[in-house]
């Protein structure tokens, strides 16, 4: 028989390396999960920061617009009440606003020759062919004008041109009345905020056209905003808009929150390279990265030892199964051989009685006539040897019989009187018992669980050895005792005061056919004590001899599973055999 082959050796490798791979896989993306996660924040952020500093620059813009245009209307109502008596510098030097922002203020003609200016020095110029003079010449309806930023002819500065138109008292075009919006105090203003390297401030009309920026983005000064969503929402009054777009003037790609207020053609435009923004994501990402190698380097050699337990594991299981096996194959042969041994047994057994008792019949009948045949003592001598031979055999063949047999016997547990047993066993030796004197001691003995014919036949092969192999001066004396061991089972003590065992013999004694040299006198065939252990075995027990030479032994059996045995008193506890 073969034993069911076992999974393939390699699996719980594989397992293992696959178990490993999902390990690490599931911790780079949880890695590349978070490295996202932290720059759609970052870049989220980088959102909400540019809309807050485009809604701050929106109200400061606003606010210095709103307060030029005052000053200009001001001046422009000192101007239409009494054009003759009109005190130009007077005017100018009641707002204060003016020495803070602006580079100039001054008067044009209807002419377009400028006639008055703050710029001291300053002589008549032609200024006709300026936007912001045309637009008032050619329309009356335009209020406040705001320019492209120019380089001015007067201030030889970059600045912004806000402009009024004057009207004389009949409503015709009397000339236009400017103030330079210095186009650096804005710029320097922006610069003031810090935005990145790649970042960019910039005020443009919602023409496209850039008015101011940051010192960062000076050069895109009067260029024009033309392609993309930036453009379009430019163009729409009270705009507000949050898009990531790439520079059309130097191809960053940036962050760009815009706001464009009703009351001004403007718009304020922030933005944020998103190459800075995520600068501050790579240290991060660098850490991450570095967490990363060295879990994966964790899991890795982890994942190497456990392969190489397991690789271990597998060929210590591969040995293993080999050695079972093997082993069950030994014990499959056991078996067989044992069966065949018990076979032969058996049969060596029932086949040899008949030829000894025919020995036997013919040797006792050739005794019988031995006077008649004239047979001297010598003959005889060797007739009586060869009869008490012929007995010895068929008394070892028929103890043969008896040791094999006892694995075939039906076992019948119940629950038995060890007294009981006892009583059987010397009334089957009482003979023997009477002849030598024998004495019998019993302490109280338990009631036990186990099959009577055995427990019997045990007890008389104990005391027959016992009596057997006495002392030669003093009485045989036999005590039988019982106690109960801490785990349920009762050990029983059969102790006799005969001529003890050498302690070399001792873990013989129970062999078949085994005769220490000292103990041949008492007789017997040497199967008696290898089939009381035959017979304690069957019964699931086991049994030892304590012994010392000279001084008696002490045989104990044990009984176990004897959980509900308890002692009880033999009434008789000390018996001699009649006489």
């Amino acid at each position: 028989m073969t034993l069911l082959p076992p999974p393939s050796p390699g699996y719980l490798g594989r397992l293992v390396v696959a178990f490993g791979a999902i390990v690490v896989t599931l911790l780079w993306v949880a890695i590349a999960w978070d490295v996202h996660r932290e720059r759609e924040r970052a870049l989220a952020a980088a959102g909400a920061d540019t809309a807050n500093l485009a809604r701050a620059f929106e109200e400061h813009i606003l606010r210095t617009v709103v307060g030029l245009d005052q000053t200009l209307l001001f001046v422009k109502a000192q101007y239409e009440r009494d054009p003759a008596r009109f005190d130009f510098a007077r005017s100018v030097a009641a707002s204060a606003i003016l020495r803070q922002v602006s580079s100039q203020i001054g008067m044009i003609g209807a002419d377009g020759i400028l006639m008055q200016t703050t710029v001291d020095g300053a002589v008549p110029l032609d200024l006709s062919d300026r936007e912001h003079f045309r637009v008032h010449r050619d329309d009356s309806g335009i209020g406040l004008f705001i320019s492209k930023p120019i380089f001015g002819r007067v201030t030889k500065r970059w600045s912004i041109q806000l402009t009024r138109r004057l009207d004389r008292a009949d409503g015709g075009f009397d000339g236009v009345l400017v103030l330079s919006l210095d186009a650096g105090y804005l710029g320097d203003f922006y610069d003031s905020i810090d935005v990145g390297r790649g970042g960019v401030v910039l005020l443009a009309g919602r023409d496209g056209i850039i008015r101011a920026s940051a010192t960062q983005s000076s050069e895109a000064l009067g260029q024009k905003i033309v392609a993309g969503e930036l453009a379009e929402t430019m163009a729409v009054a009270d705009g507000v808009g949050t898009t990531t777009v790439t520079g059309p003037l130097d191809d960053v790609r940036r962050i760009v929150s815009h706001r464009s207020p009703a009351a001004v053609p403007l718009v304020v435009v922030v933005g944020r390279a998103e190459a800075d923004i995520l600068a501050q994501v790579e240290s991060t990402t660098v850490n991450y990265t570095l967490v990363g190698l060295t879990l994966s380097t964790v899991v890795a050699a982890a994942v190497l030892l456990l392969f190489r337990l397991v690789r271990q594991q597998d060929e210590t299981a591969r040995h293993l199964r080999e050695k079972k096996q093997e082993l069950f194959d030994s014990r499959e042969r056991l078996r067989s051989y044992v069966a065949d041994l018990e076979r032969i047994a058996e049969m060596a057994a029932h086949d040899l009685q008949e030829p000894l008792r025919r020995v036997v019949a013919y040797a006792q009948l050739l005794a019988t006539h031995s006077s008649d045949t004239g047979l001297d003592d010598e003959a005889k001598g060797f007739l009586s040897h060869m009869v008490e031979g012929a007995h010895r055999m068929r008394a070892l063949v028929r103890e043969l019989e008896d040791f094999v047999s006892v694995e075939h016997l039906p076992l019948s547990s119940c629950q038995v009187s060890s007294a009981e047993v006892l009583g059987a066993a010397c009334e089957r030796l009482s003979e023997v018992l009477r002849n030598t004197d024998a004495v019998i001691l019993t302490d109280p003995l338990p009631e036990v669980v186990a099959d009577k014919r055995f427990l019997v036949e045990v007890f008389t092969l104990l005391i027959d050895n016992a009596v057997r192999f006495r002392a030669q001066d003093r009485l045989p004396e036999i005590r039988i005792s019982a106690t109960a061991t801490g785990n349920g089972g009762i050990v029983f003590s059969v102790r006799d005061n005969g001529v003890g065992i050498d302690s070399r013999e001792a873990g013989r004694m129970f062999e078949i056919w085994h005769r220490p040299y000292r103990l041949t006198e008492g007789g017997g065939t040497g199967m008696g004590l290898a089939l009381a252990r035959r017979l304690i075995e069957r019964l699931g027990g086991r049994i030892w001899v304590e012994s010392e030479l000279g001084e008696g032994s002490v045989f104990r059996f044990l009984l176990p599973g004897q959980t509900g045995a308890h002692v009880t008193p033999d009434l008789g506890q000390e018996a001699k055999a009649a006489a």
